[in-house]
């Protein structure tokens, strides 16, 4: 609320409207401007005026900030040597825009000019050898001098917090993504020797099928509880683990896509409509995603991307199409040439998937992606439950 009044608030220095805010404390100069004789009021007020419009010009992005100060400083001077030594307050204006100088040199330059100012009020109204006066001017001085070096700390105390705000951001995503290719790594090792060993046994008791009756259909069982094991490590590796899911890569890809000026669209509702596999279908169809939409940025060249993602009782089909430069290349032979298809097929093996690819030079290109329901027996329900 406060802010859409004032407005936005600039890079450097305070909002427009509040700068014109503080110039309401110009009140004091002006009450003791007009007990002054006509032409000095007249001089003083418009000087005054002045002033205002170079206080609210200083905060500019500009390269002469210190020329301003050094403006405002000296018609401070002015008006303390001219009129009263109280006139010297007029100098909090310029200490915000002392603090927005860009080197210690032109620091150092304001600085002087302010000390130069405290000198000349201090011999104008004699100040050294009446302390009580001193007394009542110092703690302005003080404040003054001090006030640019706390803004400038603030500032800069700011800016370190957003820094570290993007680096615990940076660290987390880092974190994820390390910890989603542990999850990977761990899903091929158990996996691997598993499937192995589930097709050595398959092979064993198709030989053995007419042989050995009995013997087979002890493998055949061996292949159950091989099979049922290899379930339960899969569901253990991605149970409460924050794996990749496909809202997840939507959102991503929004930010992935914009940035290389490409629109993405949603088709079959929102992402919000979507439905929700098993953690690892969503993983897989999530990874997927992201290595489909990584193609279409490096790739494609295209201007819009669309992304959807059905689901029928017996699988669910995600798909992605953009309308870039296609390929002559028809993705769907083995050999499709690039390692970001290749590993899509391989995820998609581990649940049974598939993936299809067409493409037409100057058309575009679509992948569609389909992962089968497995359905559960009553008695499978009742012991997840």
């Amino acid at each position: 609320m406060i802010m859409s009044v004032f407005g936005s608030r600039p890079r450097y220095g305070p909002p427009f409207a509040f700068r014109i805010f503080f110039l309401v404390y110009l009140i004091f100069p002006v009450s003791a401007l007009v007990k002054q004789p006509w032409d000095q009021m007249t001089a003083g007020l418009l000087l005054l005026g002045l002033f205002a419009i170079v206080y609210v010009l200083g905060f500019g992005e500009t390269r002469g900030k210190l020329a301003f100060v050094l403006a405002l400083t000296a018609i401070v001077g002015y008006f303390a040597y001219r009129y009263d030594e109280n006139f010297i307050y007029l100098a909090f204006y310029a200490t915000p825009i002392v603090a927005m100088l860009n080197s210690i040199r032109k620091t150092a330059a304001a600085y002087a000019g302010l000390f130069a100012l405290f000198l000349m009020v201090g011999w104008r109204y004699h100040l050294f050898t009446d302390v009580d006066e001193l007394l009542q001017l110092l703690p302005a001085m003080l404040v003054i001098s001090l006030m640019p070096i706390a803004i400038r700390v603030g500032r800069r105390s700011r800016e370190l917090r957003d820094k570290l705000s993007l680096a615990n951001e940076e660290i987390a995503r880092l974190s994820k993504n390390e910890e989603r290719q542990r999850i990977s790594r761990d899903l091929h090792d158990t996996l691997g020797h598993t499937l192995s060993l589930i097709t050595l046994k398959s092979e064993l008791a198709e030989k053995l099928i007419v042989k050995n009756p009995q013997r087979a259909a002890q493998e055949i069982r061996d292949v159950q509880l091989t099979s049922r094991a290899a379930l339960k490590q899969v569901r253990e590796l991605v149970a409460d683990l924050n794996a990749v899911t496909v809202r997840d890569e939507i959102a991503q890809a929004k930010i992935i896509l914009t940035s290389a000026g490409i629109e993405l669209r949603h088709e079959g509702g929102s992402d919000r409509e979507w439905p929700s596999p098993s953690p690892l279908i969503d993983n897989m169809l999530g990874m997927c995603l992201r290595e489909a939409v990584t193609n279409v940025v490096k790739h494609s060249r295209a201007r819009n991307c669309a992304v959807g993602w059905t689901e029928t009782p017996d699988a669910y089909e995600l798909w992605i199409e953009d309308d870039g430069a296609g390929t002559y290349r028809a993705a769907n032979t083995v050999d499709d040439g690039k390692n970001g298809l290749k590993g899509m097929r391989e995820r998609l093996k581990l649940v049974e998937g598939k993936m299809e690819m067409r493409s037409e030079p100057g058309r575009g290109t679509r992948i569609d992606i389909r992962v089968p329901r497995v359905a559960k027996s009553a008695g499978q329900e009742r012991s997840n439950r």
